[in-house]
């Protein structure tokens, strides 16, 4: 049960965070706008199955899942090693790697899956979006686990704080605007197009949006827990070997 104090000991930085006056709000208020300026001003412009607005706060949702589950992991691992030092405490403790970096990842789906669901919850009580499904809850805590494992690898090696932030300049902001969140991904030049759908953010999208079993289903839930456990096992081999 090791995983479970590091686990807890994330849930109550989290809840401290949660207590500042404007955190949650901090949090919400990039897929928010986008929800409001793109549901209101392209809702009629954009034609795809299902309607505009159920596929734009799906999208949405998978990015507030990414920025939250990757960045807030990624950070917390980070400011942990080289500004707070406390996570040597971590390392000099009796848990063992792999229970230390499946703390880390269940606290960073705890994350996205709180944040989504938020951004979600407010698509569905103002523009009245269906409820998800089953396929579409799945891809909501197999996402969140992917881009919080990734978040530990980054954390791990990055040699300064503000580093994550480059990481979300050249990764994460790229997969935001060209991962099929906000538009049809057809609309893409055929290239870009295929690049995006196998991107993290791509296949997270195929499964928040699916409707029924099929193939595309299979191949996403796959890539996503196939990529979680590399990302994983990267983690425990950086974690082994850190020393700082």
């Amino acid at each position: 049960m090791g995983w479970y104090a590091i686990y807890r000991r994330e849930m109550l930085i989290l809840w401290k965070k949660i207590g500042r006056m404007g955190y949650v709000f901090s949090s919400i208020i990039f897929p928010f706008i986008y929800l409001f300026s793109f549901g209101l001003g392209l809702s009629g412009r954009v034609n795809v199955d299902g309607g505009y607005l159920p596929f734009l706060a799906k999208g949405i949702m998978g990015v507030t899942v990414m920025i939250n589950a990757f960045q807030q992991t990624a950070s917390s691992v980070s400011v942990g090693r080289l500004y707070f030092r406390n996570f040597q405490s971590i390392v000099l403790s009796p848990v063992p790697a792999g229970e230390v970096v499946l703390g880390l990842i269940l606290a960073g789906v705890v994350r996205g899956v709180l944040f989504g669901g938020l951004v979600f919850t407010i698509a569905w009580g103002v523009f009245g979006v269906a409820g998800l499904n089953l396929y579409a809850a799945a891809g909501l805590i197999l996402g969140a686990a992917c881009f919080a494992a990734m978040g530990v690898v980054v954390g791990m090696l990055v040699k300064n704080p503000d580093d994550v932030s480059l990481i979300n300049n050249f990764l994460i902001t790229p997969m935001t605007f060209f991962g099929g969140s906000f538009f049809p991904l057809q609309n893409l030049p055929h290239w870009l197009a295929s690049l995006a759908q196998a991107s993290p953010i791509g296949v997270l999208n195929t499964l928040l949006r699916a409707l029924a079993w099929d193939s595309s289903v299979l191949w996403a839930a796959g890539a996503l827990m196939t990529l979680t456990a590399c990302c994983f096992c990267w983690s425990v081999w950086l974690y082994n070997r850190y020393s700082e």
